[in-house]
């Protein structure tokens, strides 16, 4: 009877491994016919418009995923559209003869950060001052949508739009984090906090139900240096006041009410769009300029312009002098972690590889994270402070944030970029140590029983909070952050005292960080890659990306399946999607914390919406 089971256990695996070899097989050549087919399907029209239609979210990096889950259906992540293949469409087709306009289509454009939308927006400017025209169509514009539709020569409203939120939606900038106070009370839950940092607002969410007056004054000195921005770029591109749309944003009732509820038609009395229009009348203006196909204008999206536009392949010289990028987004943890989380050993390998080839003679550490594990920003620092020991300048090019432990990294680098509304700073350091005895309790379950020290059973957290624990823990926070002060002071040239004065956890846009001597420049990526250039004395150079290499396997999957976000992402109600996105990771990022105990160097608030 048993050699018989063996006999079905040993059949049932073959035929499992059977059918999974040919599933991949099937998707291999699914693959392949799509990869070779495709580029000979797109030609760009020899008169065309250039559309520009990100979904879901502008990102830095892309975030692995699962090939199979994504092609089993199995994965429920929001969308993500690259911020650079987006930028190098708009630079390509700015000297395309072919594309002749630049269409903005961003309804399906969910979340993006103001830095990103100033990146974007230097593209489109550059675009336009090539002579050529940005045109855009929407039934209605939220603000970030509307932050790039400005930049368009014709600006549209569909005008039989029946949006709730229509016309041009601004909202203005805030910060509000969701706050655990109450449920973890009702739970019997204990969360003992240990932190350094009179403005540490990260921890606030177990410890309130609301925002402190503290939190309050630091996040609204940081949100409105983003949000003058914003309106500064609005006010310039469109010949309004900046008055005036604070103005629309805080009496929109009122207004709207005086059109009649005609939102479209307020934003075109207000100056923000040009006028109001038809879907037909949207497209005969636009075949008229560039011509007409069997369905509509002609046109070509940036994804396959960047497929068929025939842009050259990047080959790097062996002989020539390389600048590496490294790009490092996500929340940090230790150890290793796929594309869109920072692993310790993860990038800390890509550092290694850096300092280790002979052709790169200086680093940029592009950082797009809010913080997170200090022993894993730790290790990334030091891997490359030991890059600036072997000679090779490191430049820290701050993204859309680098705060907490993303500054921690860039502590000691050789120079700090940022962008103005770069999020940075969040100097402090916390701890959490949940105990569930009281939890427990009210079901009739107790812990107890005996040890040989003092701190025998102290990491038991059905026990109450150890007296000595609780001391150590103390000890241990407050000797982090005297570490991060530290590190900042001899890295920025600095006196710990005037470190701690612009520390304690509080958050600071980049043009502020400028000012208080956190950063040493306002720029972008090629800026950074410059600096590195200049400190490594180099006038000839190539830049060469650093990244994990996925296996072919995953590389082939990943081509295929990675598509399928974008279809979702445009059928899905966004909005709703953002909700349970933000509330989700938010929740993910504290249960982590609280599940591996641990020092943290994190912003959770670093995100306005």
């Amino acid at each position: 009877m048993r050699r018989l089971l063996n006999g079905i256990w040993n059949s049932i695996t073959t035929l499992k491994n059977v059918l999974g070899n040919l599933l991949f097989l099937a998707i291999t050549i699914i693959a392949l016919i799509a990869l070779f087919s495709r580029t000979d399907q797109i030609l760009i029209p020899e008169t065309a418009a250039l559309v520009i239609d990100p979904t879901g979210a502008i990102v830095e990096q892309r975030r692995a995923i699962d090939p199979i889950a994504e092609f089993m259906g199995g994965d429920e992540e929001e969308s993500e559209t690259l911020l650079r293949d987006l930028t190098e469409a708009i630079k390509t087709a700015s000297t395309d003869q072919r594309i002749k306009i630049l269409v903005l289509q961003l309804d399906g454009m969910r979340d993006v950060s103001m830095s990103q939308l100033q990146t974007l927006g230097a593209a489109l400017n550059d675009f336009s001052a090539s002579g050529k025209e940005i045109y855009a169509f929407a039934d209605s514009y939220s603000q970030d949508q509307y932050y790039l539709a400005a930049h368009a020569d014709h600006l549209y409203l569909n005008d039989q739009s029946l949006q709730v939120f229509g016309g041009v939606f601004l909202t203005g900038l805030g910060v509000y984090p969701t706050y655990f106070k109450a449920a973890i009370d009702k739970l019997k839950i204990q969360v003992h906090v240990f932190k350094v940092g009179t403005y540490k607002g990260a921890v606030e969410p177990f410890l309130r139900n609301d925002m402190s007056v503290a939190a309050q004054e630091a996040n609204l000195g940081w949100i409105q240096v983003l949000w003058d921005e914003y309106l500064d770029q609005i006010a310039r591109l469109r010949g309004i006041d900046k008055t005036k749309l604070n103005q629309y944003i805080d009496h929109y009732p009122e207004l709207l009410a005086n059109t009649g509820s005609d939102a479209g038609m307020l934003a075109v009395e207000q100056g923000l769009v040009d006028q109001l229009m038809s879907r037909q009348q949207w497209r005969d203006e636009l075949q008229d300029l560039v011509g007409s196909d069997e369905r509509d204008f002609q046109q070509i999206d940036f994804r396959n312009y960047l497929l068929a536009a025939e842009i050259p392949i990047p080959t790097l010289n062996p002989g020539t002098d390389k600048i590496a990028v490294i790009i490092a987004k996500g929340t940090i943890y230790d150890g290793e972690q796929p594309a869109g989380s920072i692993g310790s050993d993860s990038v800390s390998a890509l550092i290694k590889q850096a300092r280790e080839d002979d052709r790169v003679k200086a680093l940029v550490m592009r950082i797009d994270s809010p913080g997170g594990s200090a022993t894993a920003a730790e290790q990334i620092r030091y891997e490359l402070e030991l890059t600036q020991q072997a000679g090779k300048p490191v430049v820290a090019s701050m993204a859309t944030y680098a705060a907490s432990g993303g500054y921690w990294i860039s502590a000691t680098a050789n120079q700090i970029l940022a962008s103005p509304t770069t999020i940075t700073g969040s100097i402090g350091t916390f701890l959490l140590f949940p105990t569930f005895n009281q939890s427990l309790a009210e079901i009739g379950v107790y812990s107890d029983g005996i040890g040989t020290n003092v701190l025998s059973g102290a990491l038991n957290p059905l026990q109450s909070l150890n007296p000595a624990l609780q001391q150590i823990l103390d000890l241990a926070i407050n000797n982090t952050y005297r570490q991060f002060i530290s590190l900042v002071a001899r890295g920025r040239d600095m006196t710990p005292a005037a470190v701690d004065r612009v520390a304690q956890g509080r958050v600071w846009a980049g043009t502020t960080a400028l000012d208080l001597g956190l950063i040493d420049a306002i720029g972008g990526l090629e800026d950074a890659i410059d600096s590195a250039a200049t400190l490594a004395g180099l006038n000839e150079f190539e830049t060469l990306y650093l990244e994990k290499q996925l296996s072919p396997k995953e590389r082939l999957l990943s081509e295929l399946l990675k598509g399928g976000t974008d279809v979702a992402a445009r059928v899905i109600d966004t909005k709703s999607l953002t909700l349970v996105t933000q509330f989700r990771s938010e929740f993910d990022d504290l249960l982590r914390m609280s599940q591996e105990p641990g020092i943290y160097l994190q912003c959770l608030v670093c995100r306005p919406q």
